[in-house]
């Protein structure tokens, strides 16, 4: 094709290469992902108890993690099931495995939040949360190498900037189309270095960076301040 764009020699790892053809968000949701899954490890394995307040944030916190990491994988199946195999017929396998792992996390992060809602919010032993959450935490980063190592490379040697400006766009109004936008653009822009959150907004509508800073971010980081203190 006279317009691909493959990544330059210089990209060093997966996100660099990501981020020279305008993909930023992709790879953060997979970092946030992993940061907050540590988080709920380090607390359940603390033993420390929680307050009836706390434990509700914690719980919400969970439950739009969780809403926005299943819109993200739909999202991702969808858009490289429409995009992918036309490019190249190996890609049929490789896609036909993103849908597999996915419903399989699917089901892990089903069973971690119901143990632990009922180990916050129950009164349940937290032992049994700690190990669905520990399995949840290996399997999203497992899921992660695997797409860095069989989908992203494939995808960069074949997409334009185009593309990815399309698959970039997909994922992110899928979290819009759920009214969850409000809560994923804080999570995962506000501790972002200027410069980089400088060129996350310019992809949105000015009136985003708006609603942005006067609403989004102050409610978020209230949400933020009960659930992780």
């Amino acid at each position: 094709m006279a317009d691909r764009t493959d990544p330059p020699p210089q990209a060093s790892t997966v996100e660099d290469a990501l981020e020279q053809v305008g993909v930023l968000l992709m790879p953060l949701m997979n970092r946030r992902y992993l940061r907050e899954l540590a988080r709920y490890r380090l607390l359940l394995a603390s033993g420390a108890r929680v307050s009836s307040e706390r434990a509700t944030a914690l719980v919400r916190w969970w439950d739009t993690l969780a809403d926005a990491m299943a819109g993200h994988h739909r999202a991702m199946d969808e858009v490289f099931r429409a995009q992918l195999p036309h490019r190249d017929p190996e890609f049929d396998a490789v896609v036909a495995s993103m849908s597999a792992r996915y419903e399989s996390l699917e089901s892990s992060r089903s069973e971690a939040g119901r143990r632990l809602t009922g180990a916050l919010r129950d009164g349940d032993s937290p032992t049994s949360a700690q190990f669905s959450v520990i399995r949840l935490h290996e399997e999203v980063s497992a899921v992660s190498s695997w797409e860095e190592r069989e989908i992203i490379p494939r995808a960069l040697r074949s997409f334009t900037a185009a593309d990815w400006a399309r698959v970039e766009a997909f994922v992110i109004a899928t979290q819009a189309a759920q009214d969850r936008l409000d809560h994923v653009l804080p999570w995962l822009c506000a501790e972002l270095p200027a410069d980089r959150a400088r060129r996350v907004f310019a992809s949105f509508p000015v009136s985003t960076a708006r609603s942005y800073h006067s609403a989004w971010l102050p409610a978020f980081e209230r949400f933020a301040a009960q659930a992780w203190p």
